[in-house]
């Protein structure tokens, strides 16, 4: 099965909102948003800039655009109406925040239209990720922000000892799941060549912390895609999420994942 992000939008509607509730695990979690805090609150932006964010997901990420980057507009865009839905009714109450189905390849937008442009965890599920480069040159102003974020997915890990379980779930989920794995290893080379002046480029490091709620829902997914591959039993699948919950109440579950943004301006 290929990367269900990669065309989220065509996936059933059950497969969307279990995505949907990752999503919203992951970024509600504070080690992520201390990962966005560190790059988004060095922007420097202009007054009432406007931002737009490629990939928007439940909406988290589009009102830091607000909040930590100091943005006057924000708005989304996403593929998935699900999660669309969601963050409209998230954030019904800011009428500075809007969001709308669309492809982050074609958005129909304006050229010139924005003073930062966000990809957060995007370009590693989008297949061709150089024809999103290109869209967000064409819609940012001169002088306009380009901000992009994603995992360094082959440092992900559960692993505590040799041969641990876990982390083949870890594992097997990333490989089935992430469409680029070494995106953030070639990003600066692929916003050289679309005209992109490369700013601050920063590693971030992301351990699961307390009832490591977006790790649990990553080895849930990982061992119900083995069992649908015919890798696991049912009942083996059921034994390794009660042990990961096991690890989470015994303190002793490690989750693990760097990150990398980084920084670019269109001339």
């Amino acid at each position: 099965m290929a990367d269900p992000y990669s065309n989220l939008g065509a996936q059933d509607t059950a497969l969307q909102e279990r995505i949907a509730d990752a999503m919203e695990a992951r970024c509600l979690e504070p080690a992520q948003i201390a990962i966005r805090k560190a790059y988004l609150e060095k922007l420097g932006l202009p007054e009432n800039a406007a931002a737009l964010e490629l990939g928007s997901g439940t909406g988290h990420v589009t009102r830091d655009l607000l909040e930590l980057a100091g943005a006057a507009t924000a708005h989304g865009i996403e593929p998935s109406p699900v999660m669309v839905r969601r963050a409209r009714k998230s954030f019904a109450d800011d009428d500075r925040l809007s969001f709308n189905t669309g492809d982050a390849k074609d958005t129909g937008l304006a050229d010139k239209t924005f003073d930062l442009i966000v990809m957060h965890t995007l370009l590693c599920h989008v297949p061709g990720p150089e024809e999103v480069v290109r869209e967000a040159y064409r819609l940012l102003k001169p002088g306009g922000i380009l901000a992009v974020c994603d995992g360094d997915y082959s440092t992900a890990t559960a692993q505590i000892a040799d041969f641990d379980p876990l982390d083949q779930l870890i594992k097997f989920m990333i490989n089935q799941n992430v469409t680029n794995l070494w995106i953030m290893r070639r990003i600066s080379g692929i916003l050289t060549e679309h005209g992109f002046q490369l700013g601050a480029r920063t590693g971030h490091g992301y351990v699961a912390e307390g009832e490591a709620a977006y790790f649990l829902t990553v080895i849930d997914r990982g061992a119900d895609r083995m069992v649908e591959d015919g890798l696991l039993f049912a009942e083996t699948s059921e034994a390794l999420k009660s042990e990961a919950r096991r690890r989470v109440s015994a303190k002793t579950f490690f989750g693990f994942m760097s990150y990398v943004s980084q920084i670019a301006v269109k001339p």
